[in-house]
């Protein structure tokens, strides 16, 4: 009779080590559970005038959670277009010159022709026929001027403009936007601090749906497909079955995690799936062990 109880035990221990590696010969695959976690910073550096949400609080998708100081940023975009509306105006006036040059090259070319005309005839001198020439000259470079002006004035409102893009998504940038609906895990931020760019202020967690991966080996795998329902239970709720839904089996085998507790369990060849685990009532946990009833 002991030596039969020692041989379950043994099984037992087995059994369980092996659902920890991931679920091979039967076995049901165990693992913890994750969230989609978004790291938000800022892209700017700035004062920090608000943190609206405190740590556990619910946001919701496009709440605006944190407001940046962007004043400076406001003075200089009403430079920029204040600069845009005087390079307009300068392209009026170089149009109006180039009209004008364009006038006064048609005269001096005409005048040209006709100083020709009577230089053949005997009636005008080299002199008269060198200084119509002289003044054609001039009057196409005169036009030629007031092309390159306009030229110059269009190049430099486009970088205005682009300036002025610039100077938008920068002040659009100094109301921090949550990306999703879910709880404030991380609050690294207070009003009056300096926001430096890349560090993280607050951390959003989607908390309503949770994720659970798990390691099938190969004898297993066509057990479970895309859309497939699973029986979940969580240790901490004392048996309580919930119901995951598979959202990703992965295409290409991978040796066990390297957490799991014995060296052959790591040395098998493995297929990593996730499933989908909600939870309207908040009470699961990330990093709360689950396993997966196949």
């Amino acid at each position: 009779m002991h030596a039969a109880r020692r041989v379950a035990v043994a099984v037992l221990a087995a059994a369980l080590i092996a659902g920890c590696a991931g679920g091979s010969h039967g076995a049901n695959p165990s693992g913890t559970l994750e969230s989609t976690e978004v790291d938000l910073a800022s892209l700017i550096p700035a004062r920090i005038l608000q943190v609206r949400p405190q740590l556990g609080d619910h946001v919701k998708k496009g709440d605006t959670l944190i407001v940046l100081d962007t004043e400076l940023l406001t003075r200089q975009r009403a430079q920029n277009a204040a600069n845009r509306e005087s390079n307009a105006v300068q392209q009026q006036v170089a149009q109006d010159a180039l009209r004008q040059a364009r006038t006064n090259l048609d005269l001096a070319g005409t005048s040209l022709q006709r100083t020709k005309g009577l230089f053949q005839q005997g009636s005008a001198t080299q002199q008269q026929l060198d200084e119509a020439q002289s003044k054609r000259d001039v009057a196409a470079d005169a036009v030629e001027s007031a092309r390159h002006q306009i030229d110059l004035l269009q190049s430099q409102l486009v970088g205005l403009d682009d300036l002025l893009k610039v100077n938008d998504q920068q002040i659009s940038e100094g109301a921090i936007i949550s990306p999703l609906n879910g709880t404030v895990i991380l609050r690294n931020a207070e009003p009056g601090e300096v926001a430096t760019v890349g560090a993280v202020q607050l951390r959003v967690s989607d908390l309503d749906t949770l994720e659970l991966r798990v390691y099938l080996g190969e004898q297993d795998l066509a057990k479970v497909k895309i859309g497939q329902q699973l029986p979940v239970l969580v240790d901490a709720l004392k048996g309580q079955q919930l119901t995951g839904t598979v959202t990703w089996i992965s295409s290409e085998a991978e040796f066990t995690p390297k957490n799991v507790q014995t060296r052959e369990a790591r040395t098998q060849l493995v297929y990593a799936i996730k499933l989908a685990v909600p939870n309207p009532t908040g009470n699961l946990h990330i990093g709360m062990p689950a396993e997966v009833r196949l």
